[in-house]
């Protein structure tokens, strides 16, 4: 899910469809593909200039996915990119479990890109899912493993030590749901990663309170800073934690190109160097 730049107000509540005709005003006209509620979301796909977009919310303010009609692998949001170079940064990524799917682009992106992860993603909501196979071609199956179930339990049923990575992407239409923004939530997850295992959160510095606690309790569930990727074109922040005593990660910019040299440079539309870049100002590192 992608956020509005920082600096954008908070929209007012309102009607789907004048909120739409806003947003069009200097554009074409949007298409509503699909308005519709299940037990958990109101969800509304709408296609407009080109490209496919999933909203969960009544004023179709939060956008979970969207893709270019014209080249459905193109990075129309910003933030996957930051959440891939998990993949260079884990000394272990192999086995990756995603919570929340949206409308199924990261997980194509293994598909194509990365067929040597395995994948599975949780997905709470089942009109979620179903949107996101018949509008944006999302279908589970070889290196990716689709669960229809909350995040939350999924986890705590799972044997201690099942992933190299756990990747939180899930967002109710206002924020990450509750329960998965708490400590409790956070130790949980850590007893599922392997030593050296990966926890990597999207996160939002536009809720800072929120952004703040959560980077708080990230410290001192994995005893040491997050490393943290700041969006450039939103207001996006993936954070990630190492499951081990000393602090592997790496925290030079040297370091982290290193990495990525070793991993790989591209994935897809998304160049891994370039996204290095976004390396949160606070951690002083210069390319």
């Amino acid at each position: 899910m992608s956020r509005p730049p920082r600096d954008e107000k908070p929209q007012k509540d309102g009607w789907l469809r004048p909120f739409l005709r806003r947003l069009a005003a200097n554009s074409a006209e949007p298409e509503i593909l699909f308005e519709g509620d299940s037990a958990l979301h109101h969800v509304t796909v709408v296609e407009r200039d080109g490209r496919r977009t999933l909203f969960l919310g009544p004023n179709a303010r939060e956008a979970e996915t969207s893709v270019s009609l014209t080249d459905p692998e193109a990075a129309v949001f910003e933030y996957p990119g930051m959440m891939l170079l998990s993949l260079a940064v884990g000394p272990k990524n192999r086995r990756i479990l995603m919570l929340g799917l949206g409308g199924g682009f990261i997980p194509g992106l293994f598909q194509k890109r990365l067929p040597e992860h395995a994948l599975t993603v949780v997905e709470v909501d089942p009109l979620v899912a179903e949107l996101a196979e018949n509008f944006f071609g999302f279908a589970p199956g070889g290196n990716v493993e689709l669960v229809i179930a909350d995040g939350l339990e999924h986890i705590a049923a799972l044997p201690d030590e099942s992933y190299d990575q756990i990747w939180l992407d899930a967002f109710d239409g206002a924020y990450i749901p509750p329960h998965l923004a708490t400590t409790a939530f956070l130790e949980l997850a850590r007893t599922k990663l392997v030593e050296g295992g990966l926890l990597t959160q999207n996160l939002h510095q536009t809720a800072w309170r929120l952004y703040s606690d959560q980077l708080t309790d990230a410290k001192a569930v994995f005893g040491h800073e997050p490393l943290i990727f700041n969006g450039t074109r939103c207001g996006n922040s993936v954070a990630m934690s190492l499951n081990s005593v000393d602090d592997e990660l790496p925290r030079t910019g040297a370091e982290l190109a290193e990495a990525v040299k070793a991993f790989k440079t591209e994935v897809g539309p998304y160049n891994l160097l370039v996204e290095a870049r976004k390396l949160a100002k606070k951690n002083e590192l210069q390319f």
